[in-house]
């Protein structure tokens, strides 16, 4: 059982032509299962400090109102070196949520990224196991922690109606059985629970089969290049993320790369 509280409030409020899924807390009803603990510093920021200076700088921009609605919560575990999700309303018309977790230096496993972005017609999701060897070079990899789940993966394929990310540095880093685009034109918002579903399905996954399964490395060389890789994954993802130039705008290019910094 987990020793934390939930910090962020989780009853996500309903925006102004739609009732938005209720991500957060579907995402917490399975990570307090689980044995977490507060992390309160990451890459030589406190987080606590960081939210506070974010805050004051959106209220400098009149943006106060934005911290108001939303929140995001920084866990770790034994295996897990940062797990963060939260969530967030841009102008009353659209819901973004993310999930993002990954392993210590000690253990090898693929990083969890989930990402939920509702307005009123459509949502936008991506759910991964961003894998950090070559499957090609390790195909062990891929058979301990990944093809178990294609049967999984299947289940939920023909939500998309949209074609896969457009990004080429995002379908670089993504693992065999992402999931990411837009379902199919849902007005009457029919595939929205069934879309939330497939994030739990992946996020159930990762802790249950994957965490699970993973031991630490005991190959310093082999260490090295998990760890090399990790890193350049969230290099590319802090200069890359679309999100990225938006909070420079807001935040100016210091804080707000170290918010980046945070992210992932």
């Amino acid at each position: 059982m987990s020793k934390i509280k939930l910090e962020v409030e989780p009853v996500i409020p309903p925006l102004k032509t739609f009732k938005p899924q209720q991500t957060v807390q579907a995402f917490w009803d399975l990570f307090k299962a689980y044995d977490f603990e507060p992390l309160e510093e990451f890459d030589g920021m406190n987080i606590a400090e960081q939210k506070k200076a974010v805050d004051e700088k959106m209220k400098e921009q009149g943006m106060a109102s934005m911290t108001k609605r939303g929140g995001t919560q920084y866990m770790k575990s034994g295996k897990i070196e940062k797990l963060h999700f939260g969530w967030l309303i841009i102008r009353d018309a659209m819901l973004i949520s993310t999930c993002m977790g990954w392993p210590n230096d000690d253990y090898d496993f693929p990083v969890l990224a989930i990402t939920w972005d509702e307005s009123e017609k459509h949502v936008h999701i991506i759910a991964d196991f961003i894998p950090l060897v070559d499957l090609v070079m390790n195909d062990w990899y891929l058979e301990k922690y990944l093809e178990p789940f294609e049967p999984v993966y299947k289940q939920y394929t023909d939500l998309l109606d949209a074609p896969p990310e457009h990004l080429s540095w995002f379908r670089a880093l993504s693992g065999p059985f992402v999931i990411g685009g837009r379902p199919k034109s849902d007005p009457e918002r029919t595939l929205m629970k069934r879309s939330l579903e497939c994030l739990i399905t992946y996020i159930k996954y990762w802790f249950e089969e994957i965490v699970t399964k993973a031991e630490p490395i005991t190959d310093l060389h082999y260490k090295q290049q998990v760890k090399a890789r990790k890193q350049k994954i969230r290099d590319i993802y802090r200069r890359k993320d679309p999100g990225g130039a938006v909070s420079t705008a807001i935040l100016g290019k210091e804080l707000a790369w170290r918010n980046l910094k945070l992210i992932f």
